[in-house]
């Protein structure tokens, strides 16, 4: 195990905060000792990380700044420890000189423990990082393995017909056993880990899991600001490896007895940034995730899928507790992520990966986070369905909460505000009546196996699967439910009231051309055209509307 030493002091800030450290290491080094969990796809499943990707552009403008050597970084760089108590184990240690006693701040000595990860094969890699999960999620060693998932890898991974799909273990299961995806990525890496004891030789990668990957998930100090500054250090540093002036001094450190290692550690130690470091000694994973969204939502914001993303599927549901009230309170949107969350990453639910992420690569044509939020509340928080129109302005999702809500049995209480809020909790009724009705709409007017038809399920392309679609219908429910003064007693209730809703629809409205080449849907006259032309069908839904009236601008 190799360790790094450095002068440090210690502070907390207050009797509850977790001890601080602060330290200066060169820039190579603290790439040996802290990783960069990036938020990204392991193939099927998404990581536990929260990095954002690299950006090429501020990693050059980087590399130009620390050629100038009199330009320095002042911020330091942020990091958090992953174990800090158990000195077997790699990890961050501080000890205070002898006569340091300060009840908030102390000089001393940090020791930063590394095994050398590189050295260990991919599976060794794996159970590691598998382990670590175990650690966040005990109850994830004594769950079963998916045989379905099991055998879906391994038919993939030797290209094996006979492996095949089997039900041992429901998708319902994995939900029950943990909220968040925790458990599906310790899936992921058990299947893949099994899937590697039969295979004859071990490759670097598996499936989308590689071992640089995991790595930067078992170093014992975790990247929570400062990746490009890090990165442009040490890719300035590059650039200078084959100046002749730089090659003269190696070789001059091996004529003078060096070893090529050594002349070259002399180097690197010479002419490699000294970054400044805060390392909180922390070693909870809720923490540093907490400390991510609050540090960057401040300074360069986080785009609103992938923020929704960090939030809801980095920690386990404990992890998050622990942290939901702080994150409240700095202003970062938990609730919507995590109504979002469910809606999209629950199996039963029709969005099911059709919505952003936020993650680097992923497939286009999904919904915007920032749409299926709005789509959401209007379910949840019976607020926001609206036609487009200037002349209808009603919220009928709001109107129906006014008018039925306290009648309706499918919740209970008293009076309204304690209706609704069981019906928007966590474990609430807008979540089946969301699931039910947006599942009735992709089984009636979508289709789900061929992305050429235009009532597509599963691409925005599609006439149907879209912002103002989705909207229109949506807002159309809860304007039957309000006007036919509809009560909701059931789940059964809701079924057959979106039933009598589409009594006499053709459910090929969808399904045509609209003649859109060149259109932009998204517009503030297409919105109120598509509004206005569903609206008309539904007084008198006899013929469909031509679909030459759906590239009109409203009023044009």
């Amino acid at each position: 195990m190799k360790e790094f030493i450095y002068d440090a002091i210690a502070f907390k800030q207050t009797d509850d905060s977790d001890w601080n450290i602060s330290f200066s290491a060169n820039a190579l080094e603290i790439s040996n000792w802290a990783g960069i969990p990036q938020k990204k796809n392991f193939d099927s499943v998404e990581s536990s990380g929260f990095q954002r990707t690299i950006k090429l552009e501020r990693m050059n403008s980087l590399i130009s700044f620390y050629s100038e050597q009199k330009n320095i970084i002042q911020n330091p760089l942020l990091c958090a420890s992953r174990n800090s108590s158990d000195q077997n184990k790699p990890g961050v240690f501080f000890t205070a000189d002898s006569n340091q006693t300060g009840e908030y701040s102390r000089k001393g000595k940090v020791k930063i423990m590394v095994e050398d990860y590189s050295s260990m094969t991919l599976k060794e890699t794996l159970v590691m990082f598998k382990e670590s999960l175990e650690l966040r999620v005990p109850e994830l060693a004594e769950s079963e393995l998916d045989q379905s998932l099991l055998n879906e890898i391994k038919k993939t991974f030797f290209e094996d017909d006979s492996y095949v799909k089997s039900d041992d273990l429901s998708s319902e299961a994995l939900v029950e056993l943990e909220s968040s995806h925790i458990a599906d990525l310790w899936q992921e890496t058990q299947c893949r880990i099994e899937t590697l004891n039969e295979a004859e030789t071990e490759p670097d990668s598996i499936l989308g899991f590689d071992k640089e990957a995991l790595i930067s998930y078992l170093l014992p100090a975790t990247m929570v600001d400062g990746q490009h500054r890090l990165k442009g250090a040490i890719a300035q540093f590059e650039t200078m490896r084959d100046k002749p002036e730089l090659m003269e001094e190696v070789e001059n450190y091996i004529l003078s007895g060096k070893s090529p290692v050594e002349a070259q550690a002399l180097i690197e130690d010479k002419y490699i940034r000294k970054l400044p470091v805060s390392l909180i000694l922390s070693d909870d994973p809720a923490e540093h995730v907490f400390q991510f969204v609050v540090v960057n939502q401040k300074a360069t914001p986080i785009n609103t899928a992938l923020l929704g993303t960090i939030v809801s599927t980095t920690l386990s549901s404990d992890e998050l507790e622990r942290v939901s009230h702080r994150l409240k309170n700095a202003d970062i949107p938990l609730e919507d992520s995590q109504a979002v969350s469910f809606a999209t990453r629950d199996r039963r639910s029709p969005f099911f990966n059709l919505v952003q992420t936020g993650i680097t690569g992923e497939n286009g044509g999904k919904i915007p986070w920032t749409v299926m939020k709005t789509i959401v509340s209007m379910f949840k928080d019976l607020k926001g369905a609206k036609f487009y129109s200037d002349t209808v302005k009603t919220d009928f999702a709001d109107l129906w909460k006014r008018r039925l809500l306290l009648s309706s049995n499918i919740v209970e209480g008293d009076d309204l505000e304690e209706k609704m809020k069981h019906w928007c909790s966590d474990d609430g009724a807008w979540k089946e009546v969301f699931l039910v009705f947006w599942c009735k709409i992709r089984d009636e007017f979508g289709s789900i196996d061929d992305d050429g038809r235009q009532n597509y399920w599963g691409h925005t392309n599609s006439n149907l699967f879209n912002k103002i679609s989705l909207t229109i219908l949506a807002t159309d429910y809860f304007k039957y439910l309000s006007s036919a003064r509809v009560k909701l007693n059931s789940i059964d209730d809701v079924e057959s009231s979106i039933t009598e809703w589409l009594i006499d629809v053709d459910r090929t409205y969808f399904d045509r051309d609209w003649v859109l080449k060149n259109t932009k849907k998204d517009s503030p006259g297409i919105r109120k055209q598509w509004s206005s032309l569903w609206m008309n069908y539904r007084e008198d839904p006899r013929k469909l509307p031509s679909v030459s009236q759906y590239r009109i601008s409203f009023g044009g």
